[in-house]
């Protein structure tokens, strides 16, 4: 068997059904072979970038290694997908072709060291030198990428190398990495014993849940935990969902991007904190000021890396899968609730309803106009609860994270907030929808992201996949406007829009080009319609939504409110808008 039937045969052993790539000279020999393996659907993509970030949203979405190709000379373009996954621990098989090794060095076209531009970003990285290596790298890829902390693995296989002869004998697979993680591990029952004392004494406990609690599929473990010993439960922007929002025991997203005042509030007064499979980056903690490591509480953290148990925190370190170890810790929990944090959570049930009185006041002071908060809210009451979202960084994503409340925990959305590179909710979109045929899948994008990735809408098209898109228009790179705004204390000058603002353009003439029905609703009102509408037709479909820019309608950030009371210069964004901002604004 030649190597590139081999490579398919082990994709098919390892159960995997599709891959996102763009075509290339160096791949000709691969696509060859794929005739004789229908079971794979090739999904091909209009940039390299954009078939990693499918393979991302495809990973989140279904639990199971997204895989993506591109050729020598696209290689490049993969980086910032590839960094996303890597700092994020998405699970991914990233192949390259390339160009024959001895030639390299004579100046052939599209030849370059792939290797040397993947290894920081990767786990591992290996270019295949003979046929007959094929099996045995893919195994170790599977077995690397879905294991301890999860990643990308890029295989870098020569042109040359394609028709070179396997050994049959060779391709077998290891099933249960084709999804993570792969194997689970545990923390001691010495450590899960100390961590369930430390819960027992404790008279105001919160979990924080990260990304590797939903890689690990520990909703129902967080559930079970948190209901058994009363503790709060807050997640990240990337692991939202993992809790079910409308509980009692619901902060929310905490943190810099997308908490609420009144949640992180809870957080910096917390007794002790349970820190599960998050890595206490800058995002979750706003710098490291929520809390701030020299006053912290009491900690314990939860985590399969070793290198992230007290990275930035002092806790009492408990290696392990999120799932495993918190089924440990709940076997040494008594089954009653500790009466010592009843006050604890009438304390969180008081602020929650306070901060439902001043949203009240905020949506009155909205009426009909379509602001943010308001498609969220809307989203909220119309998608249906299995519905699964992705999002591109700036106020696509800030204002669903805090105001978009998933009340059935899961897999529920795809954030880049690892490194956060614009481009990612359409490509993402894509990814999940082919993992998740039978969901409804939403993707919720910026217009400056939009130029990014605006050709993957005929990817859309020309897969047939039934995407609604929603896109926020606010005429430019309205996150950096909002950043210098806040930054230098002062409104910006007219000039200014020379480093951030865009001209107009008609969105939907765009997606009529693309085959996409468009629509550009004008209220509150007219967006909930037409959504509806979108929710009960097939195909793809865009929804244009015109937005201030940040500097002119601040979103709940840190500090940008602060800022904004100190200054005076609450008239920016009016009475209703204070409302809204008063309770999160202040710490997200």
């Amino acid at each position: 068997m030649n190597a590139a039937k081999a490579l398919l045969e082990m994709l098919r052993l390892y159960r995997v059904t599709d891959v996102f790539g763009l075509p290339g000279e160096t791949t000709l020999a691969l696509y060859r072979a794929w005739k004789d393996y229908p079971e794979i659907t090739y999904n091909m993509c209009r940039d390299e970038r954009n078939s990693v970030f499918m393979a991302d949203g495809y990973a989140k979405a279904t639990g199971r290694v997204g895989v993506c190709e591109g050729p020598s000379v696209g290689a490049t373009h993969m980086i910032p997908g590839v960094a996303e996954a890597y700092a994020a621990c998405v699970p991914m098989l990233v192949f390259t072709s390339d160009v024959a090794l001895d030639t390299t060095k004579k100046n052939m076209l599209t030849g370059f060291d792939q290797t040397a531009i993947f290894q920081g970003i990767t786990k591992e990285t290996y270019t295949v030198t003979k046929g007959a290596e094929i099996p045995f790298l893919i195994r170790r890829a599977f077995r690397v990428a879905s294991s301890g902390r999860p990643g990308p693995v890029h295989i870098r296989i020569p042109m040359d190398i394609f028709v070179q002869e396997t050994a049959e004998c060779e391709i077998f697979a290891q099933e249960q990495f084709s999804s993570f993680p792969g194997i689970r591990s545990s923390a001691s029952n010495e450590d899960m014993r100390a961590a369930a004392r430390a819960i027992a004494l404790s008279e105001r406990p919160v979990m924080i849940c990260g990304q590797g609690c939903a890689h690990s599929g520990a909703w129902e473990a967080v559930r079970a935990t948190a209901e058994r010993a009363g503790i709060l439960v807050g997640s990240t922007i990337n692991a939202k969902g993992i809790f079910p929002e409308t509980h009692d025991l619901s902060l929310g997203v905490v943190g810099a991007r997308g908490g609420l005042e009144w949640s992180n509030r809870m957080v910096t007064d917390a007794d002790l904190l349970i820190f599960a499979g998050t890595s206490t980056d800058s995002a979750l903690t706003d710098g490291w000021k929520i809390p701030d490591p020299k006053s912290a509480p009491r900690a314990i953290q939860i985590d399969v890396a070793e290198q992230e148990l007290g990275n930035n925190y002092r806790v009492l370190p408990l290696m392990g899968d999120a799932r495993e170890t918190l089924g440990g810790i709940l076997k040494f929990i008594p089954a009653e609730t500790p009466p010592r944090t009843r006050e604890w959570l009438d304390r969180a049930k008081r602020e929650r309803n306070k901060y439902a009185i001043r949203l009240a006041e905020f949506e009155r002071a909205l009426g009909d106009s379509l602001h943010p908060y308001a498609v969220s809210r809307i989203l909220e009451r119309v998608a249906p609860d299995d519905a699964f979202f992705t999002f591109d960084p700036g106020i696509s994503a800030v204002y669903p994270a805090a105001f978009l409340r998933f009340a059935k925990p899961g897999r529920r959305a795809a954030f880049n907030f690892a490194m956060g590179a614009l481009g990612y909710g359409i490509p993402s979109a894509i990814g999940a929808k082919v993992g998740l045929p039978d969901r409804k899948v939403i993707g919720i994008t910026g217009d400056g992201s939009f130029g990014f990735s605006a050709g993957e809408l005929e990817t859309a098209v020309r897969l047939g996949l039934d995407i609604t898109y929603i896109l926020f228009d606010n005429l430019s790179f309205g996150w950096i406007r909002g950043t210098e705004f806040v930054s230098g204390k002062s409104p910006l000058p007219p000039d200014y829009g020379r480093f951030t603002n865009f001209a107009p353009v008609d969105y939907l003439k765009i997606a009529e080009g693309f085959g996409i029905k468009g629509f550009r609703p004008d209220s509150a009102r007219d967006f909930e319609r037409i959504m509806k509408q979108c929710l009960c037709e097939p195909g793809a479909k865009l929804i244009a939504i015109a937005s201030a820019p940040e500097d002119e309608q601040l979103p709940p950030v840190p500090g940008w409110y602060r800022y904004a009371q100190s200054a005076g210069l609450e008239n920016l964004y009016g009475a209703g808008n204070n409302a809204l901002c008063e309770n999160s604004g202040g710490v997200m």
